[in-house]
Formats: C-alpha cells, sequence, structure tokens
C-alpha cells in the first residue's frame, strides 16, 4: 500500500520513507491514524484562524459604523436637525442601525424618544423593520421592538399575526408590541390567547397588564373569565389584581362568600387589599380563620389598609400562628396600627406567650422604630 501512493515520488525521497514504514499492520493502521488525526487538527486550526480574522473584521466594521452614527443619534435626541446628506447606508448594516437604534431608544424619555422616531420614519428605516417581520426569530426581534418603540397602529396588521406564533419569545414581543400601540384593543385579543397558552408565564402576563393599564385590563380580563367557551381561562384568575378594583370587587367578594378554592380566594383577597372598602371588613375577619395559610396571610395584608386602633385583639391571637409569614403579618399589622406607641407595643409584647411571636414582634418594633 504504501509503495501504491509513493508510485509518482522521487526515488531519493521515497527510499526514506518506504524504510520507515512498519511491515506491521497494526502499526501501519496507527500511523495512519496519527497522520489523519494531525490533519485533521491543521484543518481545525486553519478554521479557527480564519473566523477570528473574519470576527476581527466585522467588530472593526462594526466599530466604524457605531462611531459614524453615534454622533447623529445623539443630535437627534438632543433635537438637532440632521445633517444633510446622511451617511450611507449599506443593505448589510441596516441591521447594525436598528440594533443601536433600539438600544438609545431604551436610555431616552419622552420628547426625545418621539424626535428619536421621527428620525427613523426619515431614514425609511420602518420599512425595513418591518422587513425583518418575515424573516427569523432573531431578526422578528428585532423588527418588533423596534415596532415597540414607533407604537404606530398602522402596523397593527403586520404585528397582529405574529400573536400567535409557536415561538413563545415572538409572540409574547408582539404582545408587547401590540399593547404600544392600542392598549384595550391589545388586551381584547392577549387576553383570550393568554388562556391557551401555557408557554407564556404568568409573571411574564402580569408584565404586560402592567404595561397595558388598569383601564385596559379589567373590562377584556372579565369578559375572558366569564366566557366558557375559552379554554384554561381559570389561570388568568391570576391577573384579576391588576385590573381597576372597583369593578373586580364583585367578583372578589363573590370568591370569598361561596368559599371558593383557597387559589382564588388569595385571589380576591388581594383585590379587596388594593379597594380598601371597610364594607368588606366582616369578609376579612372570616378569611382570618381559613385553614389555608395563606389566606389567612392575604386576609392580615388587607386588614392591614383598613384597620383601627383597636384591631390589637384582631393580630394578637395570630402571632401564635403556625405560619411563619402569617405570624410575621400580624406583628407588622400590629406595630402599623393608628396610635400604637412604643409603649403600648412593649406591653402587648408581654401579653404574646409564644416564643416566636415575640420574636416576630419584636422585629416589627425595632423597624417601625428605625
Amino acid at each position: 500500500m504504501p509503495s501504491e501512493w509513493l508510485a509518482g515520488c522521487p526515488s531519493w525521497l521515497c527510499a526514506p520513507l518506504l524504510d520507515l514504514w512498519p511491515q506491521d499492520r497494526m502499526l501501519q493502521l496507527a500511523l495512519q491514524a496519527a497522520l489523519a488525526l494531525s490533519a485533521l487538527t491543521l484543518l481545525v486550526m486553519l478554521q479557527v484562524l480564519l473566523l477570528g480574522e473574519l470576527a476581527r473584521r466585522r467588530a472593526a466594521r462594526r466599530q466604524q459604523f457605531n462611531e459614524r452614527w453615534r454622533p447623529l443619534f445623539a443630535l437627534c435626541s438632543l433635537g438637532e436637525s440632521l445633517p444633510d446628506p446622511l451617511p450611507a447606508l449599506p443593505r448589510r448594516q441596516r441591521l447594525w442601525f436598528l440594533l443601536q437604534w433600539n438600544r438609545t431608544q431604551l436610555q431616552l424619555r419622552g420628547s426625545a424618544r418621539e424626535r428619536m422616531n421621527r428620525a427613523l420614519l426619515a431614514l425609511g428605516m420602518d420599512r425595513h423593520a418591518l422587513e425583518l417581520l418575515r424573516g427569523r426569530v432573531r431578526s422578528k426581534l428585532i423588527g418588533l421592538t423596534c415596532l415597540r418603540h414607533l407604537a404606530d397602529p398602522a402596523h397593527w396588521d403586520a404585528v397582529q399575526p405574529l400573536l400567535f406564533s409557536r415561538n413563545a419569545s415572538v409572540s409574547l414581543a408582539s404582545a408587547y408590541t401590540l399593547i404600544a400601540m392600542q392598549p384595550a384593543r391589545a388586551m381584547q385579543l392577549i387576553l383570550p390567547a393568554a388562556a391557551a397558552r401555557t408557554d407564556w408565564a404568568l409573571p411574564r402576563l402580569a408584565g404586560l397588564c402592567q404595561q397595558a393599564g388598569e383601564q385596559a385590563v379589567t373590562e377584556p380580563l372579565l369578559a375572558a373569565l366569564a366566557d366558557p367557551v375559552i379554554a384554561g381561562r381559570e389561570r388568568l384568575i391570576a391577573l384579576l389584581p391588576h385590573g381597576e378594583p372597583r369593578q373586580v370587587a364583585p367578583w372578589a367578594r363573590a370568591q370569598l362568600d361561596e368559599g371558593a378554592a383557597a387559589e382564588h380566594q388569595q385571589v380576591a383577597l388581594r383585590c379587596l387589599t388594593e379597594l380598601g372598602d371597610p364594607r368588606d371588613r366582616p369578609r376579612l375577619l372570616l378569611a382570618l380563620g381559613h385553614s389555608d395559610p395563606d389566606v389567612r396571610l392575604h386576609a392580615l395584608q388587607a386588614l392591614g389598609r383598613q384597620a383601627r386602633g383597636d384591631d390589637a385583639e384582631l393580630f394578637l391571637p395570630l402571632l401564635a400562628d403556625r405560619n411563619w409569614g402569617v405570624r410575621q403579618a400580624a406583628a407588622d399589622g400590629l406595630a402599623r396600627l393608628p396610635g400604637a406607641s412604643l409603649e403600648r407595643l412593649q406591653a402587648l409584647l408581654a401579653q404574646v406567650p409564644d416564643r416566636y411571636g415575640q420574636d416576630a414582634l419584636r422585629r416589627a418594633i425595632a423597624e417601625v422604630r428605625r
């Protein structure tokens, strides 16, 4: 086999190689494997060097781009007019432009953001952002972020289909963009979709509700909860505290009066906490005796919003509760009672038989005095 490989090799070079070539078959295989591994190592090294050089050149071009456009972004945000003509913007650099523009928008507020929006429209880059919505996931996210900063309802039809994307990141980004355009209209689409989208985490849904605001959230949320056709609408109950308290209160009171599941009662108590209506006091007092510690905790927090000076007798027994959080909330409620002086709190501390309850009340007293 070596003689076949070296058929065209000069004799002065081939003879030493043939002498070095082992005769044992296993040694030949080992030598061939070593040569193949060496060749593969050289190829990998060449690839690493090539990719490193390409990355270096790309970074240098990106740095030049940023140095050219950052001053223009600064002038635009300050209200200065852009130079005429503007620097050339090759097509391959449009993505860099939108990335830098999005990053700049995150640092601006008020009229500066509006001026940046006008500059983007003047450059026609809003059309490129719309084109990105037809690309891959990364391109979609960049385009949606750009359109969210613009918040132009004219782009509604281009963004709405992405709300139902199978990719959770794209669908959530489109939801934020739609809310930036028209909050009330967006929530009418987002909440029914959220009932079936188990890949949308509840903290993300809460963030959507906070961005949209109480007025935009309340009616679509109550309508979705009342619609028997919407599957999975039970998971939307956790969003009710983000609605307008007066409109959500009837639902919350019905949950407490009917003895609903502990999770639903917790949400109901959070809603009533925001409302602070003294007419709900009997419901809150009844919830203090619930078997679920989280229900007792939320009832204590709600009572703390409307506590009276003579409510010490309500909070004292709960300093002996088995749940740590309930004991701490009861201690905080005592320390923040109207007219609670240090002498009165010390007197109440002497009435607490439970050692853990005493520790909780001492902590609350120390925090109030701080």
